[in-house]
């Protein structure tokens, strides 16, 4: 070994040397043998030109260099075995980073995201919400390490699991004539004005009424805002129009709305989208959790 690389063993000798007053106590303590120990304490003086211990009978003791080298050498010491605890714990996944990016409301991840959060306290959980293709290229930018997505784009490096289907519901304000129906179909509301988010699932939304309507030969009345869902939601109860939501994230309902569910083909698909190269631990973690969720879904 270069003499410019240092041995950490040959610390760890010095110091439990030192611990011990004696080179035989210090190699029981630390499961070697006696020579070993005494041999690597000597390369330690050495290299470093210095008599770290006074030898004699009736034992070992530093020597005042010994003394002030010590006390520097287990400060370094102690930093060493953190960092290399530290770099471990990381490399298991047990603390660290992680960044989520969502397109769709956070609830629809609840199970996910809160078992992830039970079981690894310590690792940080940033969430980014931006609409699904932006989503997808933080991942392949590598800003982020995973997305939950309703879109996935059909080339790249890209690899996703599909989660699940969310149905879609209609917001109405609690006035509107069909607000007593227990379902509705997208035919029925063709002369509606949609309000929608510019970000989030609102470009999904859009594309899926755009489609639908087509069939019937309708343009739909689309306005997009730059607010979230739940802005959105007040908005119908003020008047501005109805708007399409998607999942339990209802349950937050605005005073002066309802909410009645679409019937079945109005429902937008939940993918969990990540890059295999990605090397973070985390990120294995909660794609553990996603694909058991998944088999328990799939299962009920």
């Amino acid at each position: 070994m270069p003499a410019s690389v240092p041995d950490f063993r040959l610390f760890q000798y010095a110091l439990a040397s030192a611990e011990h007053g004696s080179f035989r106590r210090a190699a029981a303590a630390l499961n070697v043998q006696q020579s070993t120990v005494s041999r690597g304490v000597r390369s330690l003086e050495d290299r470093i030109g210095a008599d770290l211990f006074e030898r004699g009978h009736a034992g070992i003791r530093p020597t005042p260099a010994g003394d002030r080298f010590l006390e520097e050498a287990g400060l370094g010491f102690d930093h060493f075995r953190r960092a290399t605890r530290r770099v471990g714990a990381l490399q298991r996944g047990e603390y660290g980073d992680l960044v989520v990016a969502v397109s769709v409301p956070v609830i629809l991840l609840s199970n996910a995201l809160g078992r992830f959060r039970e079981t690894n306290g310590r690792i940080s959980v940033e969430v980014v919400e931006t609409t699904s293709s932006a989503s997808c290229a933080s991942v392949q930018q590598r800003t982020v390490d995973v997305a939950f997505v309703t879109k996935v784009p059909g080339h790249g490096t890209l690899q996703s699991l599909h989660m699940r289907d969310e149905r879609m519901v209609a917001v109405l304000p609690k006035s509107h004539p069909l607000a007593s129906a227990h379902r509705l179909n997208l035919e029925e509301l063709r002369r509606e004005r949609f309000i929608l988010s510019d970000g989030g699932l609102g470009p999904e939304i859009e594309d899926h009424l755009i489609r639908r309507m087509a069939k019937w030969g309708v343009s739909p009345n689309i306005q997009v805002h730059r607010v979230g869902q739940c802005n959105l939601m007040n908005m119908v109860a003020m008047g501005f129009g109805v708007t399409i939501v998607v999942g339990p994230s209802l349950r937050a309902a605005a005073d002066g709305v309802v909410l009645v569910p679409l019937v079945a083909g109005n429902a937008l698909s939940l993918h969990a989208v990540w890059m295999d190269t990605n090397p973070n631990p985390a990120l294995k973690r909660l794609l553990e959790i996603v694909r058991e969720s998944g088999r328990a879904c799939a299962a009920t």
